[in-house]
């Protein structure tokens, strides 16, 4: 009997040990394992603090930069301008800093519809890259047009003009958009109403017209000489026509100096 209980005394010291040598393994292993999650963790914060910041260049911002940029180089040519972008489509990521973008001049200008251009982007003041942007230009005038038909060498006053909106297909157009250019000339052909004005549709007004009467003013020095004559054919201020001395029904070269006035040399 005794010897049966010294037997159980023994299992069962037997058993709690292995069960308290297990136990104090398994606890031992759990902080190890949360040990090394930690590490884990601090590391992969830290990668993250490593990564700069990020944020988006807005292709709207690259578009306010073109526009700019054609503003200034076309200011004196165009009413207005329509930068539409079409690469990038989406917004650029660039490193956290104050966004400063600046249009690359080429050298030439390629005029409207699709074209190219280099942005130089800086981040914090220090330039980062320079990326090419595809964009589709198109441009409005106000150019000048008759308000009626202008017949071939009529004058053209104020009351005959007004101006309208156009797209062009060049940035160096060819119309006229300043009513000064055009006041006070004649059509040089016959102008339907609301035909944009070209340089070569008007020109200096006839101030003489063939077989007027004129005073023929021939100086030499202080010596002046003058008589009547008619001319042979039209002209402008400044323009050289034939003209007739009525007296001596002689022919010879005059320069139209003023309505009804010529002069020659001798």
């Amino acid at each position: 009997m005794v010897r049966i209980g010294i037997v159980l005394v023994s299992f069962w010291v037997g058993w709690c040990g292995w069960t308290s040598t297990a136990s104090a393994g398994t606890r031992v292993d759990a902080r190890s394992v949360t040990l090394v999650n930690a590490g884990h963790q601090t590391r992969a914060v830290e990668k993250e603090r490593e990564k700069p910041v990020m944020q988006e260049l807005s292709t709207e911002l690259l578009q306010e930069a073109i526009h700019r940029y054609l503003e200034q180089a076309w200011s004196h040519k165009v009413r207005t301008i329509t930068v539409t972008v079409l690469d990038p489509t989406e917004s650029i990521s660039v490193p956290s800093g104050i966004i400063g973008v600046q249009v690359l001049s080429t050298g030439s200008d390629d005029g409207l519809g699709r074209r190219a251009f280099p942005v130089a982007v800086a981040v914090g003041g220090k330039a980062w890259k320079t990326i090419q942007v595809l964009a589709d230009v198109s441009a409005m005038i106000d150019a000048i047009v008759p308000t009626r038909l202008l017949k071939t060498e009529e004058l053209i006053d104020g009351t005959d003009l007004k101006t309208t909106r156009i797209r062009i297909h060049q940035w160096n157009h060819p119309f006229l958009t300043d009513r000064d250019e055009v006041i006070g000339k004649s059509a040089a052909r016959p102008l339907p109403p609301d035909t944009p004005l070209r340089p070569a549709f008007v020109k200096l007004p006839l101030v003489v017209k063939k077989g007027d009467r004129v005073m023929i003013e021939a100086r030499r020095g202080g010596l002046s000489i003058q008589a009547y004559g008619i001319t042979k054919s039209s002209g402008q201020v400044g323009q050289t026509i034939m003209v007739a001395n009525l007296d001596s029904g002689r022919e010879f070269r005059a320069k139209v100096v003023a309505p009804s006035l010529v002069q020659v040399d001798f």
